[in-house]
C-alpha cells in the first residue's frame, strides 16, 4: 500500500498539474508570458539547487545522526540534516517489505518516496516539485492581481529565496510539503469555482488527502480545504454555516477520539501543560497553573485548556509571534536581525493584503492554508528551527509583495494623476472573483 501510495505521489502530482497549465496556457486563460517567466525562474531554481548541493557549506545543515554513508546519499552532494535518517531507513524498510516504525508511519508517503526513488533521483524530483509549485504561486497571483509587474516580483522573491532551495537539497520533508501547499492552495481554489467540479473535487480532495502523508500535520489541509469549499457553496449563508459547522465538528472529534500515532508522539496536551512555546527551548516557556494530574490525552488537553483561558491564550500569542518572527537563540545576531527586519514588514504586509482581498475567492484559499497551518502552531509548538512558518512562507510571500506592489503603483499613479488632473484617483486593478 505504502508502495503504490508513493509511486502515485511520484507519478501523478506532476503530470496533474503540469496538465493543468498546460490546459489554462492552450485555452488562453493565463497570459504566454506568463509560462515564459515561469520557465526563466524554474531556471533559477534549478541553478540555485544545483550550486547549494555542490556546496554544501554556503548554506549548512547540520544535527544528521546517521551513518555518514546513509544508503548511498553522500555528505558532499546531498543534505542529510536532522530526520534524515528516519526517512532512508523508513524507505529501506519499505523496500524490504517491514513495518515502518512508530516515528515513521507519519511520514509514511515521504519514507515511501525515498524508498522508491534512487538516491540520485531524489532531488532533482524535490526541485521539479518546487518549480512546479512556482508555477501555482504564478498563477494565484495573476488570479489575484492581473498585474504583471506584481507577478514578476512575486515570482522573483520566492525563486530567488536560498533558505528554499537549501530545503530542496535536503533528505526532509519540508521541500516536498512546502511544495504540496503552494499546489493545494491552487487546487482547491480551481476546483471550487471550476465548470468541471464533478472532475476536480475528487481529484483534488485527494492529492490533498495524499499530500498530508508526508508530515504528521499534513492532515490540517484535509478539513481547511474542506471548510473552504463550505463556505464557497452558492445556496445561501445557512447551508454554508451547517456544512462548515459539520466539518469542524467531524474534525474535532476525530482528533480528540483517535488522535493518532503522529500527534500523539509530540502530545499537544502535555505541550501546553508544560507552557512550550518553541520545541525543547526554555527560554520563552510560559508558567501554566499547576494540578494534581497533567493532561495526557487531547480531550484532557482541551479541558484543560478552558479551564485557564487567559494563561493558554497568552501561550497560543507567544507562538503564533514566534511562528513568524522565526527567530531563535540558536541563531546568530545577524540572523536573528535580517529576520526581524525582513519578516515582521513580511507578515504585516501580507495579512494587510489578505484583509484587503478578503471577498476574492482566491484569497480564500489562500486563507485556509494559512490558517489551518497557523492553528497546528498555535495548538502544538514551534520547531527549533523555524521550519514549520516555511510551510506557508511562499504564500505569505506572494501575497506581501502583490500587495505592496499594487499599493505602490496606485500611489505613484495617484500623485501623477493629482498633480496633472486635479486629483483624479486610481482605481483598484482588476482581479478574480
Amino acid at each position: 500500500m505504502l508502495t503504490a501510495l508513493g509511486l502515485a505521489l511520484l507519478l501523478g502530482l506532476p503530470l496533474t498539474i503540469g496538465g493543468w497549465l498546460c490546459h489554462q496556457a492552450c485555452h488562453r486563460r493565463l497570459p504566454r508570458r506568463l509560462m515564459w517567466l515561469w520557465l526563466a525562474l524554474a531556471g533559477v531554481i534549478a541553478l540555485t539547487v544545483a550550486l547549494l548541493a555542490t556546496h554544501p557549506g554556503l548554506f549548512p545543515m547540520h544535527g544528521f545522526s546517521g551513518p555518514e554513508d546513509a544508503n548511498g546519499y553522500s555528505l558532499t552532494a546531498k543534505r542529510l540534516t536532522g530526520d534524515s535518517w528516519r526517512y532512508i531507513s523508513g524507505g529501506q524498510a519499505i523496500r524490504a517489505g517491514r513495518p515502518l516504525e512508530d516515528g515513521q508511519r507519519s511520514y509514511s508517503g515521504y519514507c515511501a518516496l525515498v524508498g522508491l526513488l534512487p538516491s540520485s533521483c531524489l532531488i532533482p524530483f524535490q526541485t521539479l516539485m518546487a518549480q512546479l509549485a512556482l508555477a501555482a504561486l504564478l498563477t494565484l497571483a495573476w488570479r489575484l492581481t492581473r498585474s504583471g509587474l506584481a507577478v514578476v516580483l512575486a515570482g522573483l522573491c520566492v525563486a530567488c529565496q536560498p533558505e528554499f532551495a537549501a530545503w530542496h537539497t535536503a533528505v526532509m520533508t519540508e521541500s516536498l510539503y512546502m511544495s504540496a501547499v503552494s499546489c493545494n492552495a491552487l487546487f482547491a481554489w480551481s476546483a471550487a469555482h471550476s465548470r468541471r467540479r464533478w472532475l476536480w473535487l475528487p481529484l483534488t480532495f485527494a492529492w490533498v488527502a495524499l499530500t498530508a502523508t508526508l508530515r504528521p500535520t499534513g492532515w490540517i489541509q484535509v478539513p481547511a480545504v474542506a471548510l473552504y469549499w463550505s463556505l464557497t457553496l452558492p445556496r445561501g449563508r445557512w447551508p454554508r454555516l451547517v456544512w462548515s459547522a459539520l466539518v469542524c465538528a467531524s474534525f474535532v472529534g476525530l482528533a480528540v477520539l483517535a488522535g493518532g500515532d503522529a500527534i500523539q508522539r509530540e502530545s499537544p496536551a502535555r505541550k501546553l501543560y508544560d507552557g512550550e512555546v518553541v520545541w525543547r527551548e526554555p527560554l520563552w516557556r510560559v508558567e501554566m497553573p499547576r494540578e494534581a494530574r497533567a493532561p495526557e490525552t487531547l480531550g484532557e488537553g482541551l479541558l484543560y485548556g478552558l479551564r485557564h483561558p487567559v494563561a493558554s491564550g497568552w501561550l497560543v500569542c507567544k507562538r503564533l509571534a514566534m511562528m513568524f518572527l522565526r527567530i531563535r537563540p540558536t541563531f546568530s545576531l545577524k540572523h536573528n536581525l535580517f529576520l526581524l527586519l525582513c519578516q515582521v514588514p513580511l507578515t504585516v504586509c501580507g495579512l494587510a493584503a489578505l484583509w484587503v482581498w478578503r471577498r476574492r475567492a482566491v484569497v480564500g484559499a489562500l486563507g485556509a492554508m494559512l490558517l489551518a497551518h497557523a492553528l497546528i502552531v498555535a495548538l502544538t509548538f514551534n520547531d527549533n528551527d523555524g521550519r514549520f512558518t516555511l510551510y506557508i512562507l511562499p504564500l505569505l510571500m506572494m501575497v506581501a509583495v502583490c500587495g505592496v506592489t499594487l499599493a505602490l503603483r496606485r500611489l505613484i499613479l495617484g500623485a501623477g494623476a493629482s498633480g496633472g488632473r486635479g486629483g483624479a484617483g486610481v482605481g483598484p486593478a482588476a482581479g478574480c472573483r
